[in-house]
């Protein structure tokens, strides 16, 4: 089926904004409606059901639930040297910017006898939500993982949806890797959200989730 070519020139706002519009497939009551579902879907269902939706909602499904050790290594081999080198770059610039801002504890005595401390925790578990599918955001992994790592956190989850090849996106694995972000769960949209914030037979429940 052929097109025919529109001339914008001459189209009034309103013809315009139709145009170029993006399509809502959907209202915000029935989004929220089939989001809230997802999240009881997993929230009950664990892991059956978090692979349940990604084989009916991911264009590609994962071929597995967590990235392998093997998974790592390919992506390694898969990125060019000049990609490695701008990472590299990335991950040193922005640490020595929130190595910079990190918190540090201080005391003061307030009266005779009284002392007042503040003193700064990482959180025990956090989740990392980095989006990819049709557009990848290396970046993103870079600018989460970076400070829960300087922060100390102690259990960390990055969740990114698989790829063309249901695998990770490899900029994104090879980025966890340098981070030691060991977890990385092949997975999206609020189905990943709903695995890290309720926990499941292998996604650990996480006490603060943070992404886009």
């Amino acid at each position: 089926m052929s097109l025919s070519p529109i001339q914008i020139q001459g189209l009034d706002d309103p013809r315009l904004d139709a145009l170029l519009a993006r399509p809502k497939p959907e209202t915000d009551a029935e989004l929220a409606d089939r989001v809230a579902q997802i999240m009881a879907e997993v929230r009950t269902g664990g892991d059956q059901a978090l692979v349940s939706l990604g084989e009916a909602l991911d264009r590609t499904p994962a071929k597995r639930l967590w990235a392998s050790d093997e998974d790592f290594a390919q992506a390694e081999m898969a990125l060019d040297n000049d990609l490695i080198d701008a990472i590299d770059t990335a991950i040193a610039t922005i640490s020595e910017f929130h190595r910079a801002g990190k918190p540090t504890a201080y005391e003061v005595e307030t009266a005779s006898g009284v002392t007042c401390q503040a003193e700064w925790r990482a959180l025990k578990s956090v989740g990392l939500y980095v989006p990819a599918g049709t557009a990848p955001l290396p970046s993103t992994a870079i600018m989460l993982a970076v400070p829960a790592t300087l922060a100390g956190c102690q259990n960390i989850v990055l969740a990114t949806p698989p790829g063309p090849d249901g695998l990770a996106d490899p900029a994104v694995l090879f980025i966890a890797k340098r981070l030691r972000v060991k977890q990385v769960l092949v997975a999206g949209g609020a189905q990943a959200i709903a695995a890290m914030a309720y926990g499941t037979e292998t996604v650990p429940k996480v006490d603060k989730l943070f992404g886009p």
